[in-house]
């Protein structure tokens, strides 16, 4: 998520706090108001309230899923697959060694436990 969803996320976690608070003060207004006369509506109001806010609070906390990337290459030319090798100890690597990391392409052997960087060499 960028910044800009992020602080976006933020704001909107604010304004459900805020609606939450609201909702509960309204419940208590309409508790307290229920000495007054029609105790059984303003008793019930302020129960639904209260159960509103109660809830919006628990939906504040929530925390929404990470969005999945997808990462696409465009290769340039004739591309042929070729068995991966560790450069360290010249073990078979698999695509379950292979890893993504900031745009880069990175190897974990299995065997020696070695990690690097596969750059591509220029074609020229």
């Amino acid at each position: 998520m960028g910044a800009d969803g992020c602080a976006l996320a933020q704001q909107v976690k604010a304004a459900t706090y805020a609606l939450a608070g609201l909702l509960g003060l309204g419940g208590l207004v309409f508790l307290i108001g229920a000495s007054q006369g029609n105790t059984v509506t303003r008793v019930i109001i302020g129960i639904v309230l209260i159960g509103a806010a109660i809830l919006m609070s628990f939906l504040g906390r929530v925390k929404s899923p990470e969005p999945t990337v997808i990462q696409q290459i465009d290769l340039s030319g004739d591309v042929h697959a070729e068995q991966l090798t560790c450069k360290s100890c010249g073990g078979k690597l698999d695509t379950d060694s292979i890893s993504v990391k900031a745009g880069a392409v990175f190897v974990t052997c299995p065997y020696c436990g070695t990690s690097y960087q596969i750059e591509e060499e220029p074609k020229w």
